[in-house]
This record gives structure tokens, sequence and C-alpha cells, in this order.
């Protein structure tokens, strides 16, 4: 099948991006305070972590998808 190892190559570059790049930063506004109809405001940036073994996992299921779908057709 054609979509088992459309979707494993996708899980296999997604690991691979996952293990170079491992952290992704993100920012969101969160509300300091609100005095009747002033709001004030701050900027922050988080960091999400992805753990290495999340990668690997993603590279391994690829790569059976991969195979099953070459296994099928």
């Amino acid at each position: 099948m054609r979509g088992l190892m459309i979707l494993g190559v996708i899980l296999i570059l997604a690991g691979l991006v996952a293990l170079v790049f491992n952290v992704i930063p993100f920012h969101h506004q969160e509300e300091v305070a609100k005095i009747g109809p002033i709001h004030a405001t701050t900027d922050k940036q988080e960091n999400f972590v992805i753990p290495p073994y999340a990668a690997i996992i993603a590279i391994v299921a690829g790569g059976a998808l991969v195979f099953a779908g070459r296994r099928r057709v």
C-alpha cells in the first residue's frame, strides 16, 4: 500500500528532525494584571523538549510502516 509507505517516510523524517532539533520554543502572552479596563500582559517564551526516545520510536515505527507497505504490494 502506498499510504503506509508515505506515512512511514513522514514518520522517519519527523523522527530525524526531532533528533536534530530536540527543543521547540513557543511564545504566549500571559495576563499579569487586570485593573478595570486596563490589562497588563507579558510575553513568555517556553521550550517544549522532545525526548530522544520519542524520536527513535518514530523512526523505528516509520521503518516498520515502510517495510509493511512494501510487503503488501
